[in-house]
């Protein structure tokens, strides 16, 4: 139960960036201080908002640019568990970007995902755990043609576009999932989403072995993972975390998933593109493929 790294992998929808953002605008308007309604009726304050934001700020959560960001990702059911931080940058313009995937279980199992504002190529660097994959500690591979068509496939905030996602369809499926709502002095806002386990595996918060995956029963499935958005005064995501505890088909499941944006990134929290010496070329699509072939292999998949 390893993290597959695949940086050009694409998410299928965006709507998680809508969701956090609509709620952003929901509680706009809420003075600072303010208890905002619980339950119910935090449904429906929230819900006439939430459905007309949906259509114009589809995309806000991958428009900064020149930040930093991190999301810590654990999982543990029964006695397996992976635990990967992953944080990265992306600054410039036109724009470099760099993700750094770490496994907290084991210190040689990391990844870097480097695309350099120019050139063709962008590049993998491999951690001592898949040196088997090319004789050198980089690989090169074509930038795709159409450049990030779909930026919730960059590596930097993925993580948090599938937690968005699960939200979002979370709340689709039942406006009483938005479960609470509330402002504090400082006019931080905090929304909280109850969504169940069945949503949390069908889009693939993290990519789990399907022989887990089919130990999942029904007990388990219509578990809640409660959600916390945490919104700055200005409306802006501040952190985004999914925590839960839970057992049920004869299985424990425990789970924390926290994104949030860390700083402002500048040209030092990138590499240096590698010396020629130091890359296997992975020249065409067909090389792409098999290489992350043999890394799903390597990572359990």
């Amino acid at each position: 139960m390893k993290t597959r790294a695949r940086t050009t992998a694409a998410v299928r929808t965006t709507a998680a960036v809508a969701a956090v953002l609509a709620l952003a605008t929901a509680c706009g308007q809420a003075r600072a201080g303010t208890a905002l309604p619980d339950g119910d009726q935090a449904a429906a304050y929230v819900g006439a908002k939430f459905e007309k934001a949906m259509a114009k700020l589809g995309d806000t959560i991958v428009d900064p640019r020149n930040v930093t960001n991190s999301a810590d990702r654990y999982f543990k059911f029964d006695d397996k568990y992976l635990h990967n931080i992953v944080t990265s940058a992306r600054t410039g313009s036109p724009e470099s970007r760099i993700v750094h995937n770490r496994s907290q279980k084991n210190p040689n199992e990391f990844l870097d995902s480097f695309t350099p504002a120019d050139g063709t190529v962008e590049y993998l660097y491999l951690g001592p755990a898949y040196k088997s994959l090319a004789p050198t500690p980089w690989v090169s591979m074509p930038k795709p043609e159409a450049g990030l068509v779909q930026p919730c496939a960059w590596g930097g905030v993925q993580i948090a576009c599938k937690m968005g996602d699960s939200v979002d369809s979370s709340y689709k499926a039942d406006k009483k999932a938005l479960r609470g709502a509330k402002s504090s002095a400082d006019g931080t806002e905090q929304l909280t989403v109850n969504v169940p386990f069945s949503i949390f595996l069908d889009r693939r918060v993290e990519l789990l072995p399907d022989k887990l995956v089919n130990q999942v029963g029904p007990e388990l499935r219509k578990a809640v993972v409660p959600s916390t958005i945490t919104l700055k005064p200005d409306g802006s995501l501040a952190e985004f975390t999914m925590a839960a505890k839970f057992e049920g088909d004869g299985h424990k499941v425990e789970l924390r998933y926290d994104f949030k944006f860390t700083g402002e990134a500048t040209a030092s929290d990138l590499p240096t593109i590698p010396d020629a010496s130091q890359v296997t070329v992975l020249a065409d699509d067909a090389a792409k493929q098999d290489f992350y072939r043999r890394l799903g292999e390597l990572q359990g998949r």
